[in-house]
């Protein structure tokens, strides 16, 4: 049987719905209902109706009243914002230095790398980065998300097999039309060597290119496969649970309840007029003899003893749908949804906030260590290539997320606790250091130093002393 390079590993086909929801709720409200009854299913109501025509139109203006929840991207936003607030401390040897301002080939800087690794952990989870070296010789550093990394095999723990989807879009040079061009990179490690062949979709089937042998400087063969799998939870090859998968679920949950939600209200500001005293509703209908239009220039006749009324939709059940959905929205708090807000909430110390989203915070701190290490080991495998000092690349990230400054009201009360004897000088300088009062590199030794310094600009000259000076009585 030949070779398939579409393949996909069996956790692949088991996570891809969580992505692919994450994706679409990300994506926002245009994308949730392009997939229509995949999140919207149609009401029974509008099931029964035959004509197809009639049931699609009944259907689009059913999805078109409902609005979906932008939750998860302001979510994503906010989240990688607190933890790359302040960028990780990269370190890197000489031969790596370029990578700072082009990391990828697409142009991205390091930093703007590691925040798309932030994005996509914090999206779906998973991420991926493979080095390479270019035929001029420069390293780089190529992405590939989740929905990407089709299939992979291990042995030992070690990755010896991976297939990457590269399908994209390739211009025709001679029509200047876009094409999609299917193309998929195997990486494996044959006879100890680390190589790579591509895959392309031809008329007659899968097309593979020359096999190429990944060589360092002294033209000695990889002997290990450099790709980086990067999890929300660790840099293992297996998928991590999706970090805001609880949150899509509400938001889609929310989505479907305003549906019927808004179909209700529409239902009782639109009364059906009925005319009552036909013999033959269906023939007077198509007649004209019974009435079809409201209006004051349309005039009703009905029968000897007939009638006309409306049919109204009363809806006793919206305070109980509307409440479901404030009910829905507020367990998405739990989630993290409100954390645009809470950042911003200046009212509140940074200790209040630790506090209330201790959680939460554990999760950032986590992907944000994953984040770092994922992009650490991927540089360290580039510099083995490039023959440089693995040892020499360093990613430290920051963890500590909130605002630790003081008030003014704080720095009176640490002042006269300390002129109360409750806490030594040098644990009140402690405390002012952290709340960024006092610069962090700077020694309580340097304090006192500028202390002293300030008394003595402080003092006064031979000649204010003896200005000061009282006049002796004589």
């Amino acid at each position: 049987m030949a070779f398939d390079p579409t393949t996909k590993h069996p956790l692949y086909e088991a996570f891809a719905p969580s992505w692919r929801l994450l994706r679409d709720a990300m994506d926002g409200e245009d994308a949730i209902k392009a997939r229509g009854e995949a999140y919207l299913p149609e009401k029974s109501g509008t099931r029964a109706i035959a004509d197809p025509v009639l049931r699609k139109v009944a259907y689009d203006a059913y999805k078109l009243r409902a609005e979906f929840p932008e939750l998860v991207a302001p979510t994503v936003r906010g989240a990688v914002g607190v933890m790359l607030d302040q960028p990780a401390a990269i370190e890197l040897p000489a031969v790596l230095e370029p990578l700072r301002e082009k990391a990828t080939r697409d142009g991205l800087t390091l930093e703007g790398l590691h925040r798309r690794i932030a994005i996509e952990l914090i999206t779906v989870g998973r991420y991926g980065v493979l080095p390479g070296v270019s035929d001029a010789g420069a390293p780089y550093l190529a992405g590939y998300v989740a929905e990407s990394i089709l299939n992979w095999d291990a042995t030992n723990d070690e990755t010896d097999f991976l297939v990457l989807d590269e399908t994209g879009l390739v211009r025709n040079r001679e029509t200047g039309a876009w094409e999609t061009a299917e193309v998929y990179l195997e990486c494996f490690l044959q006879d100890g060597a680390y190589t790579a062949r591509r895959w392309t979709k031809s008329s007659s089937g899968w097309v593979a290119a020359e096999e190429v042998v990944a060589q360092d400087r002294k033209r000695r063969a990889l002997d290990s496969l450099p790709f980086v799998f990067i999890g929300a939870n660790d840099l293992t090859a297996a998928p991590d649970d999706v970090p805001l998968y609880g949150l899509a679920k509400l938001a889609v949950r929310v989505y479907r309840l305003d549906a019927d939600y808004t179909f209700a209200l529409h239902m009782t500001s639109e009364p059906t007029p009925v005319a009552i005293g036909f013999d033959d509703p269906v023939e007077a209908a198509n007649s004209g003899k019974a009435p079809t239009t409201l209006g004051s220039s349309k005039l009703w006749l009905l029968p000897v003893g007939g009638d006309a009324k409306y049919l109204e939709f009363s809806g006793p059940g919206l305070d109980a749908q509307s409440k479901a959905i404030q009910d829905a929205l507020s367990r998405a708090v739990v989630f993290g949804a409100q954390i645009l807000s809470d950042t911003q909430r200046t009212a509140e110390s940074g200790e209040a906030i630790r506090l209330r989203l201790g959680n939460q915070t554990s999760t950032l701190k986590t992907i944000a260590l994953n984040s770092a290490a994922g992009l650490e080991k991927a540089l360290k495998n580039l510099a083995v290539w490039m023959g440089a000092n693995p040892d020499d690349v360093k990613v430290t990230p920051v963890t500590d997320f909130f605002d630790h400054a003081i008030s003014a009201q704080d720095i009176t009360a640490l002042v006269a606790g300390w002129q109360a004897g409750a806490y030594s000088w040098r644990t009140m300088f402690d405390r002012f250091q952290r709340g960024e009062l006092i610069p962090v590199d700077r020694t309580a030794e340097d304090e006192l130093g500028l202390i002293d310094q300030d008394d003595l600009e402080r003092a006064p000259s031979a000649d204010d002393a003896a200005a000061l000076t009282p006049p002796t009585a004589k």
